[in-house]
């Protein structure tokens, strides 16, 4: 159970750091929002949505593998598969359901979109990226725990 919470939390801080790192970058130029004083609370809001995502699919994953510490070992194909999955089903839905309830919406002359769709190409690419690099990081910074405890 230790090593399940704390796996948990280092996937939470990893996720929150990068897709923080991420929603702020591309905010600026991608975006639309008119609501110059809840800009904060948006990106705050999408940077624990996106952590949270990315826990469950931690979470997911520990089900699948039926292994609570499968972060630690080399990804099966059903990892990957699973992760592009969730990653493109999230990301659609999200940025749907934003754009619909007008959450934000897209800088028509810098956000590239999905090919005969109005989803922003961006949002995607995110997921798609950050969730296996938020899980390889977390592997590098647990092992680092386990080995500097393994000292003591």
């Amino acid at each position: 159970m230790k090593s399940f919470i704390r796996n948990i939390l280092v996937v939470a801080i990893v996720a929150f750091i990068l897709q923080g790192i991420w929603e702020y970058s591309q905010c600026g130029r991608f975006y639309v929002i008119d609501d110059v004083t809840g800009h904060t609370r948006l990106m705050l809001s999408a940077t624990f949505g996106d952590m949270n995502m990315s826990l469950i699919l931690y979470m997911l994953l520990v089900v699948v593998n039926n292994d609570i510490n499968w972060i630690l070992k080399k990804w099966h194909r059903h990892d990957y598969i699973i992760t592009i999955l969730y990653a493109l089903f999230l990301s659609f839905y999200f940025e749907i359901h934003a754009l619909y309830s007008g959450r934000w919406g897209y800088n028509p002359d810098t956000m590239p979109l999905f090919l005969n769709t109005n989803i922003g190409l961006l949002p995607v690419i995110q997921l798609i990226i950050l969730l296996p690099l938020i899980f390889y990081i977390s592997s590098i910074v647990i092992k680092k725990f386990i080995k500097n405890k393994a000292i003591y």
